[in-house]
């Protein structure tokens, strides 16, 4: 075979139907078994409840396949396949399969996690933040639970339109909670998706009284008007992590080894973007550290500083590249890192973040403003 030849898989596969699960504006969804592999299926077939719609937002069902089938998170549902008939104007997706309760049910069974719940809640949001991905029909229905206790976002509304005037044909929400005030300047943006989250977690403590809840101020911050409103996930779960800080201990020997790395780090900066942002999958993060350990072994110092920086900074920055950084303080580092709960690590990466944040900062150049 050449590049580029087309490879045909001719074999047919087979499901099972199961039952089925509802019909939404965009689609029909049904439960499917692979008995293959005894694996159960959510399958998703585009099928607009009105047919006039069928041409207008097959588009829409594309681009939801494009990009939840590149995402991979736990508090995410997980797409595995799909199979796509442009000349009927159809499809269907094959999607995980969350045994489990809306988190409404959840919670009232199980109060006891709410505060689990909505950590996780946020992480999955801060992740589709991280990708440009807005979920855009936010409710409890959408936000599951499963048996594991393991929240589940699912449903988005591509193909769904934020009906701020009444004057087209699309698929509109329907609204669960009030609608916020950048509404009227027909804004919908993360800070939008931010309000709605919180407007559900809100409604979870107005309906379980006594509840022991301790993101209450932050829930507080979500909601508030757009020009107050926390202004992104990303910094939600920062206040999550600063909250677990008074809860974590490090010895005097961990404390030592975080800030001799520290302050060699974010020495290498001098300076970046206001919109240069931070990594945050630690697992990879620790796994770069190690590669350039060990391209490192037999130096006292690291040989390339912006593969270091680049590995906790996604953006652009400047950097002083003939600043010198010991092997050792890395190697201490990962350590640390590999020896760390998840919880200790969250704090040692935002503390990292912190020192960040005193970087000095610029607005970049826009291309627009150029003269030519």
């Amino acid at each position: 075979m050449k590049k580029n030849d087309q490879i045909d898989f001719l074999r047919k596969k087979s499901y099972v139907f199961q039952s089925e699960i509802g019909q939404g504006g965009t689609g029909k969804t049904i439960l499917i078994k692979d008995e293959l592999i005894n694996e159960v299926f959510v399958c998703k077939k585009y099928s607009p409840y009105y047919p006039e719609h069928k041409d207008l937002y097959f588009k829409y069902f594309l681009d939801e396949i494009k990009l939840l089938h590149k995402i991979y998170h736990k508090n995410i549902v997980r797409v595995f396949n799909y199979y796509i008939y442009p000349e009927q104007l159809t499809g269907y997706i094959l999607m995980e399969f969350v045994k489990g309760q809306n988190i409404d049910e959840y919670i009232s069974e199980n109060p006891d996690r709410l505060n689990d719940l909505f950590v996780q809640t946020i992480n999955g949001f801060t992740y589709l933040e991280e990708n440009k991905i807005l979920h855009r029909d936010i409710r409890p229905d959408n936000i599951l639970v499963t048996e594991q206790g393991i929240t589940k976002i699912i449903d988005f509304g591509f193909g769904k339109s934020i009906d701020f005037d009444n004057t087209d044909n699309s698929i509109s929400l329907n609204w669960r909670y009030p609608k916020p005030d950048e509404f009227n300047q027909k804004i919908y943006d993360t800070k939008t998706e931010i309000y709605f989250v919180g407007k559900l977690f809100e409604e979870i403590l107005v309906n379980f009284e006594n509840i022991d809840f301790k993101y209450t101020g932050l829930v507080s911050r979500m909601i508030a008007s757009y020009s107050e409103r926390i202004p992104a996930f990303f910094d939600a779960y920062r206040e999550i992590v600063k909250e677990a800080k008074s809860e974590i201990n490090f010895s005097d020997t961990e404390k030592t080894t975080y800030r001799e790395f520290a302050d060699s780090l974010v020495g290498l900066v001098s300076k970046m973007p206001y919109n240069t942002k931070y990594k945050r999958d630690i697992n990879q993060i620790i796994k770069s550290l190690e590669e350039v350990y060990k391209n490192s072994l037999l130096e006292v110092h690291i040989q390339n500083n912006n593969k270091l920086t680049a590995i906790f900074l996604d953006g652009q920055y400047s950097y002083f590249p003939k600043k010198l950084f010991k092997v050792d303080i890395l190697n201490s580092m990962i350590k640390l890192l590999k020896s760390s709960s998840d919880d200790r690590r969250k704090v040692i990466l935002n503390n990292l973040w912190e020192r960040f944040d005193k970087v000095e900062k610029y607005y970049e150049q826009n291309d627009d403003d150029l003269p030519f």
